[in-house]
């Protein structure tokens, strides 16, 4: 309201200058790297940062706009601001501008390409080193430790496709707070397959986050999906199916690894403390550190926790 009531009287407001020519200049954060010939990272560190006198020069000289308003602008500068706004438009002519812009946008574009290239080659990577990641030639157990309360776990979930004597899996992996293969962990594991189509295979492939051992691809046309099966003896049997008929090959979903995530969460509770007594017949005690009477289950000062013998 301060500020509001200082505009109202004609007292200057300091306001981001950059916010102002977006607004003035009638242009996006796009638009405007574009037309000051940056990046988006130098943009965004200017208008959040600071303007450093390398970029002021240029900025100042792009936009027509003196560098004193790079150091410090006010709201009472906003139709000057107006002025520099058509010196700009008259100096560089509207085709010219929108190439700017377009510059702007072909950027952001060319960047999300290279970004796209440096993922798949690292999802191609990852695909050709983890391909074999989980190849068990036989039932291996599992030891769960139930007592260890990781901040999380990531849960690998076998699904097995069988035809005779063949057979392979396709794996789900997840990560979650909560303990084992849930009802609502085993919904989504039943969508994932029931999503499982051409263009679903092709575009996890493509990601690289699809991981089987029955080298599970589809066809470009959009038809038929191809696998993989082994028996025990190593021979292979390779299926071509229409896309509609995985679910068919599916006889089985099993949980083959669980592994802890982070640090342990703080079970130290009052009533594993020394400095605790239980009062008989509650689930209260008595603290002697903090002279008062607690709840035995509440979690207590790292400082103050003594275990007991």
């Amino acid at each position: 309201m301060n500020l509001l009531q200082q505009d109202e009287q004609g007292i200057g407001v300091e306001i981001n200058i950059y916010d102002a020519i977006e607004k003035v200049y009638e242009l996006n954060a796009v638009e405007l790297a574009g037309v000051l010939d940056v990046s988006m990272g130098v943009l965004g560190y200017a208008s959040t940062q600071r303007t450093i006198p390398k970029r002021k020069r240029q900025f100042s000289s792009r936009l027509h706009i003196p560098e004193s308003f790079f150091e410090k602008f006010l709201s009472t500068q906003l139709d000057t601001l107006r002025k520099c706004r058509e010196e700009f438009r008259t100096f560089y002519g509207d085709e010219l501008i929108e190439t700017f812009k377009q510059n702007g946008y072909a950027a952001i574009e060319t960047k999300i390409e290279k970004q796209n290239v440096a993922d798949k080659i690292r999802n191609e990577k990852y695909r050709e080193e983890n391909q074999d990641r989980y190849q068990y030639k036989e039932k291996t157990k599992m030891y769960h430790d139930l007592s260890d309360d990781y901040k999380s776990r990531d849960y690998v979930i076998a699904i097995t496709l069988k035809e005779g004597d063949y057979y392979g899996n396709i794996f789900y992996e997840y990560t979650t707070g909560e303990y084992g293969l849930s009802v609502s962990i085993m919904e989504d594991i039943l969508q994932f397959i029931e999503y499982l189509n051409c263009e679903e295979i092709n575009g996890l492939n493509e990601e690289g986050l699809l991981n089987s051992n029955i080298t599970l691809r589809a066809d470009i046309n959009g038809q038929d999906i191809h696998f993989e099966l082994r028996n025990d003896a190593g021979e292979r049997l390779k299926k071509t199916i229409p896309e509609d008929e995985l679910q068919k090959y599916i006889v089985g979903y099993e949980m083959i690894r669980c592994d802890g995530r982070g640090k342990k969460k703080e079970r130290r509770k009052c009533g594993s403390c020394e400095h605790f007594t239980p009062i008989k017949g509650c689930a209260k005690g008595h603290c002697s550190v903090r002279g008062d009477i607690i709840q035995r289950s509440r979690i207590i000062c790292p400082h103050d926790y003594m275990p007991k013998a």
